[in-house]
Parts: structure tokens; C-alpha cells; sequence
């Protein structure tokens, strides 16, 4: 009897190894959508795990700024799960979504989980590509924004893992 487990892996990196970088200079990254306008990346080297969970798995914690949705519990560690769009100033998750897309993020000793609306796969990036114009950028973006690639359809952001993990905003 195998046990039933409230989180589902996402097949994800396949064929990539986390956070190596290429022969040429490029970084792997894991591309997300933060609100339905706005595409994500982060360097690999920063993601544990990416995974499905019900949103009923997270459990709130009362008195925390709203971005916090509550806490989650995988492989005996509790993560702050938290929702990126809201912490980035942009738009928050749907309230009414049921299974929620975490992205398990670590850098030195923190650890949160990222819940965004939906997981796009893993990218290769030329540094080359990576602009960082700021002004172009809008502006509850600036404090974590480590480039952008502009393609002709759409603009993905570089976030920078440890400003996320270190935000005022998460611990006041």
C-alpha cells in the first residue's frame, strides 16, 4: 500500500543539470508565468524543487503580510509559502485556484516557497540576451530584478533569488 502524498513532483530540468552552466555563456533558468502578464525566470541554482500542491496543503498563519499565504511542509521542512505576484506589487493569485504551482527556493541558509500561477519550463539563457536597462522595468519589480530578455513576444524577467528571500516585506 503506497502512501498517499498531498504534493505531486513536476517533471522538471529534464535533460538540464541544475544550475551548470554551458560550454558558451549561458545559464539555465526556470521560466514561470508571475501574474498573467508578467513571465519569470530564476537561475536553476537557486531551485530545489518544483511541484503541484492542493491549496488546501498550505495552512494559514494569522498576522503576516498578505503576500504570505501560510506555511507548507515537504521532506520534513516547513516553507513560508508565498505569493510571488502579490510580493512583486503585481497581480495576485486567483483566490479561487485549487491545486497552486510552488517553486521550493533556497540560497545560503533561507528557504521559501514561491506559489505562481503556472510553470512554463526550463530555459536556457544567453548572457548575451540579458538586457538591464532599469528603466524599462516597472518599478515593484526593481528591487529583485537581475536583467530581462526581450523577445519579440513576450518579455521575461530575471529575478534575483536572495533579494526574494531577504525582502523587508516578508520579514516585518
Amino acid at each position: 500500500m503506497s502512501k498517499q502524498t498531498p504534493f505531486e513532483s513536476v517533471d522538471h530540468f529534464q535533460g538540464s543539470k541544475i544550475g551548470e552552466k554551458s560550454d558558451s555563456d549561458e545559464n539555465t533558468c526556470l521560466k514561470f508565468a508571475i501574474d498573467p502578464q508578467t513571465i519569470g525566470l530564476l537561475e536553476s541554482e537557486f531551485t530545489q524543487e518544483v511541484l503541484s500542491i492542493k491549496a488546501t496543503h498550505i495552512i494559514p498563519v494569522p498576522n503576516k503580510p498578505s503576500c504570505i499565504l501560510g506555511i507548507l511542509s515537504r521532506r520534513r521542512r516547513v516553507y513560508w509559502a508565498i505569493d510571488l505576484a502579490m510580493l512583486l506589487g503585481l497581480q495576485p493569485l486567483d483566490q479561487n485556484i485549487r491545486l497552486y504551482e510552488v517553486i521550493l527556493i533556497s540560497a545560503q541558509e533561507l528557504s521559501i516557497a514561491l506559489v505562481v500561477p503556472k510553470i512554463l519550463g526550463v530555459v536556457n539563457i544567453d548572457s548575451d540576451q540579458l538586457e538591464q536597462n532599469i528603466n524599462s522595468v516597472p518599478a515593484t519589480l526593481r528591487p529583485y530584478f537581475k536583467g530581462y530578455i526581450n523577445e519579440r513576444v513576450e518579455v521575461s524577467y530575471l529575478l534575483k533569488a536572495e533579494s526574494i528571500m531577504r525582502s523587508t516585506i516578508l520579514h516585518s
